[in-house]
């Protein structure tokens, strides 16, 4: 090897392997936890994010100067990945957050309520909101707090309409966080909702099955969330998601039409829609009363369009 081609080979810069890695062991974990192989949360692996600034310092000081250095980053990523899926498999639960410091309910009546807006901000954890059954409320909800402090809650009436709020006011003091929430929310099958999400870092099941949905905007941080849809109505579903997997189950009774923008994120949609353009269509879009126009940005991921 000349002399230039050493100089050559000194200043080169080896592509990124933390990153790589890191995604390929998410992606597996997940996947597993998926197939009931092993059972994990999001929330779980979140709380390990120390260890990818540790990657990442290490790849900044070795990894992008030489490939020695490129090699001792792949070991080291490794090996940690290694770890933490031997901490998950050999000690489950060892990951879990504390059990809840605080426990609050809300509940708000019916009381002639034949159309609400909810609009729910989640801090971290485990959010699901799913149908009220055999009861007189407009809305329950059994909240675990991990710290104690209580979100607020707001409730304006005007008429047969509601507007509703759950939230942390004045943001989440992330320094006394010592784990996720836990929010059960259940909603009134007699009334139309317009429902309005938004969540930092968790997973969230939203099962909206027996609901009269006029609207559904949720926007995601980070983690895995499934949404079910109804399988009756005319509405439109918005949905931005930064890291993680987004599930959506569509019921064959219902026409749906899709619009993803993505960036490296894998797409695994049903043989049931056909592509036109940057559109997924069901063939029976343009005919079905009952239809759901959804449009989707994800991040990076996986998002998984199946069948309810």
């Amino acid at each position: 090897m000349t002399e230039k081609e050493e100089k050559q080979g000194e200043g080169r810069r080896y592509p990124s392997l933390v990153w790589p890695i890191v995604l390929i062991a998410a992606g597996v974990l997940f996947l597993l936890s998926n197939l009931d192989v092993i059972e994990i949360s999001f929330w779980e692996l979140w709380r390990l994010w120390p260890v990818l600034l540790i990657l990442a310092g290490l790849e900044v000081l070795f990894g992008r100067r030489s490939f020695l250095g490129s090699i001792i980053v792949l070991i080291v990523s490794l090996a940690a990945v290694a770890a933490v899926v031997f901490l998950l498999i050999a000690a489950p639960g060892t990951l879990a957050p504390p059990v809840a410091a605080g426990v609050d309910r809300i509940e708000e009546p019916l009381d002639g309520i034949e159309k609400a807006d909810l609009e729910v901000g989640f801090a971290a954890g485990r959010l699901d909101i799913s149908r009220l059954s055999d009861s007189p409320s407009l809305i329950k909800g059994d909240l675990e707090l991990a710290t104690g402090r209580k979100p607020t809650w707001e409730v304006e009436r005007a008429g047969s309409q509601a507007e509703m709020t759950l939230e942390y006011k004045g943001g989440f003091r992330t320094q006394s966080w010592q784990g996720g929430d836990e929010w059960d929310l259940r909603l009134s099958p007699k009334v139309g909702f317009r429902l309005q999400v938004d969540m930092g870092v968790g997973e969230a099941t939203i099962d909206l099955t027996g609901l009269d949905i006029r609207d559904l905007s949720l926007d995601t941080g980070a983690g895995r969330t499934v949404v079910v849809l109804p399988k009756e109505g005319n509405f439109s579903v918005t949905i931005d998601s930064g890291v993680g997997e987004l599930v959506l189950e569509i019921p064959d009774s219902m026409a749906a039409r899709i619009q993803v923008d993505r960036g490296p994120a894998a797409l695994d949609i049903s043989g049931r829609f056909e592509r036109k353009g940057d559109d997924y269509l069901t063939d029976d879009w343009n005919t079905n009363e009952n239809r759901v126009d959804v449009e989707i940005d994800i991040g990076v991921g996986l998002v998984t369009v199946r069948e309810a």
